[in-house]
This record gives structure tokens, C-alpha cells and sequence, in this order.
């Protein structure tokens, strides 16, 4: 059964923490390593990531850290069409 969103702060919340968690997979990152561009952390990050909570400070800090194109981050924002 798909997941059911009551807004949709809490469905991009959750597509930022998933494109994040696939990220560090996908480029060999780890959290310590993440943490430290952040400046904040493992325990930190870990929390963040567990409960989908971020800044905008942390979602600049993942696009200039990770290089997402233009569709990849269209999608992480939200937008349609693109």
C-alpha cells in the first residue's frame, strides 16, 4: 500500500531524505563525511535524516555538495513538467 501524505511539506521532506540517503549510497558517503560539510555531527545528521526534518541551509548544503542537474532538482522541489 503506498505511503499517504498529509501535506506536502512532509511528502518533499521525505523525497529530500530518501534522494539523500540514495546519494551517499551511490557515491560511497558517509554520514561522518556528510556531518562535517554541515558542520554538525553524525549523531545530528542522523537525526535529521531519521526524522525528515531539514533547514535550508541543509538542503543548499546537499545540492552544492551532491550536484543534482536541473530535473533531478525540479523533483526534489516539487515542480511538474519539468
Amino acid at each position: 500500500m503506498p505511503k499517504v501524505y498529509l501535506n506536502e511539506k512532509d511528502r518533499l521532506s521525505d523525497r529530500l531524505a530518501a534522494w539523500v540517503y540514495g546519494q551517499m549510497k551511490s557515491n560511497r558517503i558517509t554520514q561522518k563525511q556528510l556531518a562535517s560539510e554541515l558542520d554538525i555531527t553524525q549523531q545530528a545528521l542522523g537525526k535529521k535524516l531519521r526524522n525528515k526534518q531539514f533547514s535550508y541551509k541543509d538542503f543548499v548544503t546537499f545540492v552544492a555538495y551532491f550536484s543534482p542537474d536541473a530535473s533531478e532538482l525540479a523533483w526534489l522541489v516539487g515542480k511538474r513538467g519539468v
